[in-house]
């Protein structure tokens, strides 16, 4: 993202939790005996990013609980809602977006502060059995909006390009909080409406507790559907049974879940939906500190079998001069004045400086996973090469009919490869692969300066057609609308096969 942009994000997660674990092993008990307890949690969030410079970022996130609690055997459903616990903070992108390298991995650290604004003693008035006079009921901490207490959002996010648009990605969040205990009492211990006794380990008050989620996956473009990105997550959330700071007194259900998370990512425009959806495999239901002082395991914990996860981002681009910009990829800074004329200017304008050059020098360039490529390793009975950059409008016109040639023809005898001539563009090239799901292979590594002195590129895109010597059979400068057909009929006539007649008739501008 560039400085002034804005990102709105909107998320829903709904878990449904019923099955009881004490340690690892499920407790088939509470539902053959009826004891079986049920918590449905709906929590809605609304997380807004601000880019300050290139690497530093302000976000705030303000959530929304609406849940319901019910034990089998007894009479009423306890419900609660309403505003969560606040924070705001900032994020770090620790490899500047300028650099190339930042294209191929890079990490994210996020710190945040944390603040109590969620109710975290919700009451019901509701009668406890049929016909009986409604009393004061405490809602469990689990379905509580708030917390109640301060504490810090310590997140972080890494990626690496594996090649052929895969990315591995790893990321997760840690919720520090105060420690110690509430200072009201709650069930556990005693009654709900009476002083219960004291306990060890103060478990007649709950916990203040941290928590914690981490999850590693890949995500990898869905053939064929353009804007479509498939993911694959193993994801380990829980409460450990101690904090990072304070002490670990009171009532708490420590644990983990350990779920495999398929779902997908659409992009359009500056829009992007996610879904997701976690199959739980692994559970366990941990000793607490006040569990290890007082010798016993006090109870179970339930543990959802799915955790069903839907986001939506609007994406809010600042002011700045407009280049075609791609669908949801932002560039680290503004495009050059030099490379915007030549992504601009008329195609007659164009025409009436371009000299079809003779020669194509052979160059030694890298993929974007680092490996060293020549004009060798692309060399066929035809090899098509495009200079390019991912906000230049008329590569986005045209580079996707390119797309199809490649497709056509690739089994015939034709190579394609895409050179970039921005190098500051490089961070931008996964995502703009991704969304407009290209497979065409793409280098980089030359400085603009170079490129344009080597092969004569006074406007992007331009096209180099070569033979199988590396002789020059066809030069294109720019584009205009029908290009393409042309394009692909001197591959056909080069390649000695009939036209296919793959590229259709694309508008004139921007996407």
């Amino acid at each position: 993202m560039q400085p002034g942009d804005w990102t709105v994000t909107g998320a829903f997660r709904h878990v449904y939790s019923h099955v009881h674990f004490s340690g690892p092993t499920e407790n088939f008990s509470r539902e053959q005996l009826g004891t079986q307890v049920q918590s449905k949690t709906n929590l809605m969030s609304v997380n807004v990013t601000y880019q300050l410079t290139p690497r530093w970022s302000l976000t705030g996130t303000i959530p929304f609980l609406s849940a319901s609690r019910r034990n089998q055997s007894q009479y009423g459903t306890l419900h609660t809602s309403g505003l969560g616990d606040v924070s705001v903070g900032a994020g770090y992108w620790i490899r500047s977006p300028k650099s190339e390298r930042s294209a191929f991995n890079n990490a994210q650290i996020g710190l945040s502060l944390l603040a109590p604004s969620g109710n975290d003693h919700q009451t019901n008035l509701i009668a406890t059995s049929y016909g009986a006079t409604p009393t004061t009921q405490y809602p469990d901490y689990s379905v509580q909006p708030g917390g109640g207490t301060w504490g810090m959002v310590m997140s972080g996010q890494v990626f690496q390009n594996l090649g052929s648009n895969t990315i591995l990605f790893a990321d997760g969040t840690y919720v520090m909080t105060q420690g110690g205990h509430h200072n009201f009492w709650t069930s556990h211990g005693g009654t709900t409406n009476n002083a219960p006794a004291p306990t060890k380990g103060l478990t007649q008050f709950d916990a203040v507790q941290d928590q914690y989620m981490i999850e590693i996956g890949a995500s990898h473009p869905a053939p064929k559907i353009k804007g479509l990105g498939m993911t694959l997550a193993v994801r380990d959330e829980g409460v450990p049974a101690k904090n990072l700071i304070g002490d670990d007194l009171g009532f708490r259900r420590p644990g983990f879940g350990i779920s495999l998370t398929p779902g997908f990512i659409y992009t359009k425009g500056n829009h992007m939906l996610q879904f997701s959806v976690g199959k739980v495999l692994i559970r366990d239901r941990t000793k607490s500190v006040a569990e290890i002082v007082n010798g016993v395991h006090e109870g179970d914990a339930a543990f959802a079998n799915y955790v069903w996860m839907v986001g939506y981002t609007l994406k809010m681009p600042g002011k700045r001069d407009a280049v075609g910009t791609p669908d949801l990829i932002s560039s680290t800074r503004k495009v050059e004045p030099a490379a915007q004329a030549l992504a601009m200017s008329p195609p007659a304008v164009r025409a009436a400086v371009v000299k079809t050059p003779d020669t194509f020098k052979p160059f030694v360039l890298r993929t974007l996973d680092g490996k060293r490529k020549t004009l060798k390793d692309y060399a066929n009975k035809a090899t098509l090469v495009n200079f390019f950059f991912p906000r230049c409008p008329y590569c986005n016109v045209e580079l996707p009919e390119v797309q199809k040639i490649y497709d056509e023809y690739k089994g015939k005898g034709l190579s394609v490869v895409w050179i970039n001539i921005l190098p500051e563009e490089v961070p931008l090239i996964p995502g703009w692969q991704m969304v407009k799901n290209f497979t065409v292979p793409v280098l980089i590594g030359a400085t603009q300066s170079a490129l344009m002195k080597d092969y004569q590129i006074n406007t992007t895109p331009s096209s180099y057609l070569l033979g199988p010597k590396g002789e020059v059979l066809y030069y294109g400068a720019g584009y205009k609308k029908g290009d393409e057909k042309i394009l692909e009929a001197k591959i056909a006539e080069a390649l000695r096969v009939q036209s296919a007649g793959v590229a259709g008739v694309a508008a004139t501008g921007g996407n």
